[in-house]
């Protein structure tokens, strides 16, 4: 098929995926080189050598006006794993989870495509990490679980949080020593401070932690 539209084969390419912002929305402008089938309910676009110098800049300015996402830069004939990370991105655009309005990389969102897809794991996860914050009203949990993300975010002390979540240094301290009567002994297992700062992480980018 390549041969018969006089398609050179890529060594490497990337698959987008895009939102109409109208039904009767204008194509995008892109260069001759770029396979695009506006067939599909959201179509696509196939990018020889996305890591080509301006390659990205043009794009964007083709999509102008169009949200959509484009996946990673894989071997041509892994063209599909690029297509699926593409679809993933525009799934959570569609949610409000990402922006819309552009042409995304999924490689500079790859938090989100990572920890918000698998929400049944991650809920599951959350309800039993976060389990101590139920003895807590949801006003101050949600205080007391920003409190733990900053700190394991960063390890630092009071004032490096304080600063960082905009309240005084003694608020801080108070607030980290309920963590520690609430969590105890798990504080200091690497293992369950990593579970604690995945399921932290996906809330705050559900919009359920600042």
């Amino acid at each position: 098929r390549a041969a018969r539209i006089g398609w050179p084969l890529p060594e490497r390419v990337a698959v987008a995926v895009l939102l109409r912002p109208a039904r009767e929305a204008v194509a995008p402008a892109v260069a001759p080189d770029v396979l695009l089938d506006m067939e599909c309910e959201r179509p696509r676009m196939v990018v020889p050598e996305p890591d080509a110098p301006g390659r990205r800049e043009l794009l964007g300015r083709a999509a102008a006006g169009w949200s959509g996402a484009i996946g990673p830069a894989v071997p041509l004939l892994d063209a599909a794993k690029s297509l699926r990370w593409a679809g993933a991105a525009v799934d959570l655009t569609e949610r409000g989870l990402l922006p819309a309005g552009e042409l995304l990389q999924c490689t500079e969102h790859t938090e989100a495509l990572v920890l918000l897809p698998p929400e049944e794991l991650i809920d599951d996860l959350t309800r039993r990490r976060l389990a101590p914050l139920d003895r807590c009203g949801p006003t101050h949990g949600r205080r007391l679980a920003e409190t733990l993300l900053a700190w394991l975010e960063t390890r630092g002390g009071a004032p490096e949080i304080a600063a960082r979540l905009g309240v005084h240094p003694q608020t801080v301290r108070y607030r980290l020593r309920q963590i520690r009567e609430l969590w105890g002994g798990e504080m200091d297992d690497p293992d369950r401070r990593f579970e604690l700062e995945l399921v932290l992480r996906a809330r705050r980018l559900r919009g359920e932690l600042s």
